[in-house]
């Protein structure tokens, strides 16, 4: 059981994790500068954005990191799942920024 625990954190721990979390911070952060700026932020509505756009991609990585573990020839899938969850909150913070009326360049909106 503790060589389970020990490749579970080998496996998510480091660079993608701490990246992770870092996009994740990002995003909530420019979350809430968007729904300050558009008149529209409650605070009773952070736990519900919390639940509803944070926590899927926190428990989809954990759970694909059991998964690797459990099984090795699954491993190569938790990289696979963290790059998709980057490209996903890299993707909801340009659209943060865009709505926050930072010019981003063509090459990063695809416009």
């Amino acid at each position: 059981m503790a060589d389970l625990f020990n490749q579970y954190v080998a496996l998510l721990d480091g660079v993608k994790i701490s990246l992770l979390m870092a996009l994740i911070v990002a995003n909530f952060l420019t979350g809430i500068a968007v729904a300050i700026k558009t008149n529209s932020f409650r605070l009773k509505e952070m736990g519900d954005f919390l639940r509803s756009r944070i926590l899927p991609y926190v428990v989809a990585y954990l759970g694909m990191g059991i998964i690797g573990v459990i099984d090795s020839a699954w491993a190569w899938a938790v990289t696979a799942v963290w790059a998709v969850i980057l490209a996903t909150l890299i993707g909801a913070i340009l659209q943060n920024l865009k709505e926050l009326g930072i010019k981003l360049p063509d090459s990063l909106t695809g416009n």
